[in-house]
């Protein structure tokens, strides 16, 4: 198969790199509800569809595939994606496993990365606006660099808060892409990752979870340890349904708003972490005696409504 100088090095590199990439970080394994690319194999009658159609206008791209487009995955297809699977030092199968997938994903994206930057100095933490489809790394508090993401769809949205990174994986598999770091989010699984599709950056159609292209997951993955604190903020956060009553114990997307108000009035409420625990129930004591309502560290209905977050209060 021709390929320029430029790729033989490139590949060549990545074979060498590979057993180095794939064992760093190896940990908690990725557990959200993400759907990755669908597993095509050599089959008898062959897999025929737009998901083959897709794959061979892919790998036709990178050089792999010589034939016309056709949307079946015949003996043209396999030996196309087993000489992809040879270059990147992938097992031989000609089947699209997982694995595949990302390792695809990670060799499309060369053209639309930026270029890498020094490790940041000082402590990182990042945020991450739904609105904007950005993420941004801040060292010190200052912004350092900012990446494209894809983001939930509106009925699977990303969790809004202020969590921490609390496991970290090099997974090279399917829709995690290169990289999984999960988010400390008490009411379900969700991370930043990678991704099997770049397509889908710049867009609202994860079930939940931050994509990164794998060059821009990988980089961030190790400028990142368990700890990093990951704010997620978006107009969406006016729409949350909040409960009549929040009180000790509760625990859901619900509680953030509350936080979050508290915090604007001064109140120290710790991280808005959607977990109703002795801090937030504090502030909302100091709140009621300044009110002179009852102290009792639940937000009622009436509470809600002087913050502005229950129907007919101010627009918070």
């Amino acid at each position: 198969m021709p390929k320029s100088g430029y790729q033989v090095v490139f590949f060549l590199v990545l074979f060498l790199l590979l057993p180095c990439i794939t064992a760093r970080g190896a940990g908690t394994e990725p557990a959200c509800n993400c759907r990755g690319q669908p597993l095509l194999q050599d089959a008898t009658p062959p897999i025929r569809g737009k998901e083959v159609l897709d794959l061979q206008e892919r790998l036709s791209q990178l050089g792999y595939y010589r034939e016309r487009a056709d949307g079946l995955y015949g003996p043209a297809t396999v030996q196309a994606v087993k000489r992809f699977q040879a270059d990147l030092g992938l097992p031989v199968t000609g089947n699209m496993d997982p694995a595949t997938w990302a390792y695809l994903a990670w060799s499309e994206e060369k053209a639309v990365v930026e270029q890498s930057l020094p490790p940041p100095q000082g402590e990182i933490s990042i945020l991450v606006d739904t609105d904007a489809l950005l993420l941004i790394v801040y060292a010190d508090g200052e912004p350092y660099k900012i990446y494209p993401v894809a983001v939930g769809k509106w009925t699977t949205p990303t969790p809004l808060g202020e969590w921490q990174i609390n496991s970290m994986s090099s997974v090279w598999e399917g829709p995690f892409g290169a990289r999984w770091m999960g988010l400390s989010c008490p009411f379900g699984s969700y991370g930043i990752h990678g991704t099997d599709n770049p397509a889908s950056i710049g867009w609202e159609v994860s079930s939940g979870c931050i994509r990164m292209y794998n060059h821009d997951v990988i980089e961030l993955f190790d400028w990142v340890t368990p700890g990093t604190l990951v704010t997620i903020i978006g107009s969406r956060i006016k729409t949350v349904p909040i409960p009549g009553r929040l009180g000790p114990g509760d625990v859901g997307q619900g509680v953030v708003p509350l936080q979050w108000r508290l915090r604007e009035l001064g109140l120290d409420v710790g991280r808005a972490d959607g977990v109703y625990g002795k801090a937030t129930e504090g502030a909302v004591r100091e709140l009621q005696h300044f009110y002179r309502l009852p102290a009792s560290g639940v937000a009622d209905r009436n509470l809600l409504f002087l913050l502005g977050l229950a129907e007919g209060g101010k627009d918070w």
